[in-house]
């Protein structure tokens, strides 16, 4: 078996159909299909159960798999070796942070940054999923936490805090609407957080992206946990108390083979001059107070 083989077996198994294979691999679902079969005929085995919802690897096919994994992960680390040692600061540099973050502080300021570096191509990519760096899912990751992985390096950009805000005009009571995330995700911290401070409140809406959270707060839909420096800079919104309800560690996550690249570089010495910048914003010490 070769990579090139089992790049079509591992998507399958990812993505769970041929066609959503197909749009990862950027190539027809056909292809994804005969490539499948005619491996599976070289092995004279099944790699995969066809399901009514989709195909899932048989016995043979998680070794398959297995393999594929290895293999792809071989590719990756010698492609990031390579292209960190390249000096020159231009190439793609994929970036990933909660979209509101995105949205309001670092697009806005990405002209400054492609003026001094215009070979870069970047590309934002927004979630709350934590992306597998080893997978290339982003090259640098905006999280709040240190990172764990072996094969991940963090890079300190400092303080950053959350608050609970409501809308400028809105007038709720002691138990306020609360706008939180998909019943799926309940477990993170993030509505933990919502329930030790609004233990009688109800959700009255939920969205899977802080931008979602956002613009249903500014709606007057209900009170949301979001970051300060986003929110204290939004006439919109104001703090449903004053206080700051979580404070954590804002770091720049990337994978080791590639944290050295020029091109990864500039981009996270964009990110803490950002942070410098915005410093009061981030710990939240200039929101608009209310009356």
């Amino acid at each position: 078996m070769n990579w090139d083989d089992l790049k079509y077996v591992l998507a399958v198994a990812r993505e769970g159909t041929l066609a959503a294979a197909a749009r990862s691999l950027q190539v027809d679902p056909t292809t994804v299909g005969r490539r499948v079969l005619a491996l599976e005929s070289q092995l004279a085995t099944r790699l995969f159960d066809r399901l009514t919802d989709g195909y899932r690897p048989t016995a043979a096919g998680e070794i398959a798999v297995a393999q594929a994994e290895q293999m792809e992960e071989m590719a990756l680390s010698v492609e990031g070796r390579i292209q960190g040692h390249d000096t020159r600061v231009e190439g793609p540099v994929r970036l990933t942070a909660l979209d509101a973050m995105i949205d309001a502080l670092i697009v806005p300021n990405l002209p400054r940054l492609l003026a001094k570096h215009p070979g870069l191509e970047l590309t934002l990519a927004s979630g709350f999923d934590v992306l597998r760096l080893s997978r290339r899912d982003a090259d640098i990751a905006l999280r709040v936490m240190q990172p764990t992985e072996p094969d991940a390096v963090g890079i300190r950009i400092g303080p950053t805090a959350m608050a609970l805000y409501r809308a400028a005009e809105s007038d709720f009571g002691p138990a306020p609407p609360v706008v939180g995330l998909p019943r799926e995700r309940e477990a993170l911290g993030f509505m933990q957080l919502l329930s030790r401070h609004l233990p009688e409140s109800r959700v009255a809406l939920r969205g899977n992206t802080e931008g979602h959270l956002i613009a249903a707060v500014r709606a007057g839909l209900g009170v949301g946990f979001i970051d300060c420096v986003v929110a204290d800079a939004d006439p919109g919104l104001r703090r449903w108390h004053p206080d700051i309800v979580e404070r954590s560690t804002l770091w720049a996550v990337t994978h080791i083979d590639i944290h050295r690249a020029p091109r990864v570089r500039a981009v996270i010495d964009f990110l803490a001059e950002l942070h410098r910048e915005k410093a009061d914003l981030f710990d939240g010490r200039c929101p608009f107070l209310s009356g």
